[in-house]
């Protein structure tokens, strides 16, 4: 409670600065920590357009799926290994070697004189990407206060968003009219940039209050012999046995039905075990308001980018749409994703309206795979799709930015990196793990049947993040 002698008109000063989230002091980091998060998102876009020429020229295409995977598996042992070095030490140093091995392995990749360099540069990209996505997270919750939060994670969501619209379009045209390297060494020179002007900005003394940014040194964490903790250690083990479980899980589409389903078995159970160690405890279990996040974000992540991938697919090789029609279809959700980042920074952060605005919007995640299951069956025209896709990014758009900043609020700051990377860990296994699945039940059946399996199973796990979302609406 705020002290008597704090007068009315002190009071609104106060709440007008820190209701104002582009401040003078604040602005270098906002616009650093976005461009970050812009490139890298660019890069991960236009890599799915140039990858397919990038492996024919340095003839590697038995390569491809390591070189597409590659990143998502070593992204995982970043986000890991950030969460446990932050909470020792602060975030300046994760940052320094996260941005770096981040730009060496993109050089990695534009110098590649074969499939291997090119394989190493996307891993060492990986690792150092997945250091910084939870840096950035850590560092909005040390240097913003709690209200401006929701806005910030908007934020980043469009920040995402862009160029998932102009990416591939942009990659494509570079690729074309120069060589595929130049993409590359677009997002070098771009992320060098940003990396500096974010080490810069998050190391600037505070001049007036509460309005710049705090200095982000060991000294801001919290208290430890600097040493990592034996949790830590196993975290670190595990989340490299989890990479290759994964690794080996992505390639299982390609092996007979019954070896697929061994290995699709073989490696759940070793993601399990894996995600007990890394994650909080009680994560798999539910127990608790930041578990359930945590199993929230993993099971709406993992529906939107399932469905999103495959609908494209399924539109060009099913259904005859052009892949401009097909993007066209996908790119309607990112609008609504934009809309709801946009309209979830409206409201304030207390928990109660985190809760009701989590167990409202979690439905409408939903919307976009049965929207396309039901399409598939032939019950619904393709603008019933675009609808869905819609709903489903409207829905994404408010709850993303959400969970990240209820997370933050409810747990300890000393444990912050911890959650911060427990939140992608979780997204990222989810998401591989049904990708995998999605692509066995593919590759074993035939015409749209497999697809069919496939939105069932989208649309269960939407529906569990639904019953997740709505049993935490008092609880966040």
């Amino acid at each position: 409670m705020r002290s008597a002698s704090v007068g009315p008109g002190k009071r609104r000063g106060a709440v007008s600065r820190r209701g104002a989230l582009w401040t003078t002091n604040r602005a270098p980091f906002i616009l650093s920590a976005l461009t970050l998060m812009a490139l890298i998102a660019f890069e991960s876009f236009a890599v799915t357009t140039v990858l397919p020429v990038a492996m024919a020229d340095l003839d590697g295409r038995t390569w491809y799926s390591a070189a597409y995977a590659g990143t998502i598996t070593t992204g995982l042992v970043g986000y890991v290994l950030a969460g446990t070095w932050i909470d020792i030490h602060g975030v300046r140093r994760p940052l320094a070697l996260g941005g770096t091995l981040f730009v060496l392995g993109i050089v990695a990749c534009a110098l590649a004189t074969d499939p291997q360099m090119f394989v190493l540069g996307r891993l060492v990209q990986g690792l150092g990407g997945g250091i910084d996505s939870v840096v950035i997270y850590v560092l909005i919750a040390r240097v913003l206060p709690e209200d401006l939060r929701p806005r910030m994670f908007g934020l980043l969501s469009a920040a995402w968003l862009v160029p998932s619209l102009a990416g591939p379009l942009a990659a494509g045209y570079l690729a074309e009219a120069t060589s595929w390297r130049v993409v590359f060494w677009f997002v070098v020179v771009g992320s060098a940039a940003a990396i500096i002007a974010l080490f810069t900005s998050t190391t600037v003394s505070p001049t007036s209050g509460g309005d710049a940014p705090q200095i982000v040194t060991a000294e801001t964490g919290p208290a430890h012999s600097g040493a990592v903790s034996q949790r830590g250690r196993r975290r670190i083990l595990s989340a490299v046995v989890a990479a290759a479980a994964l690794l080996a899980l992505h390639s299982a589409s390609h092996l007979p039905l019954g070896a697929a389903v061994a290995a699709l078995m073989l490696a759940s159970v070793i993601l399990v075990l894996a995600a007990r160690a890394i994650l909080p405890a009680g994560t798999l279990r539910l127990r608790g308001p930041a578990a359930r996040l945590i199993g929230l974000r993993g099971a709406l992540g993992a529906t939107v980018t399932a469905c999103d991938v495959h609908l494209t697919l399924f539109l060009q090789s099913h259904n005859g749409h052009s892949a401009t029609t097909a993007g066209l279809v996908v790119a309607s959700g990112a609008g609504g994703w934009a809309v709801g980042s946009w309209a979830q920074g409206r409201f304030d952060s207390r928990g109660a309206t985190d809760g009701l605005l989590l167990a409202t919007s979690a439905p409408l995640v939903a919307c976009g795979p049965i929207a396309v299951l039901v399409h598939i069956a032939e019950l619904f025209p393709l603008a019933g799709v675009v609808i869905g896709c819609v709903l489903m990014g409207l829905g994404m758009g408010i709850v993303y930015p959400r969970i990240a900043s209820a997370t933050l609020r409810i747990t300890d700051q000393k444990r912050h990196g911890e959650f911060s990377s427990s939140l992608q860990v979780s997204e990222s296994m989810t998401t591989t793990t049904l990708l995998a699945v999605v692509g066995i039940v593919l590759a074993s059946s035939a015409g749209s049947s497999g697809f069919v399996v496939g939105y069932l199973v989208m649309s269960g796990l939407a529906l569990v993040g639904v019953v997740i979302a709505w049993s935490n609406r008092l609880s966040v």
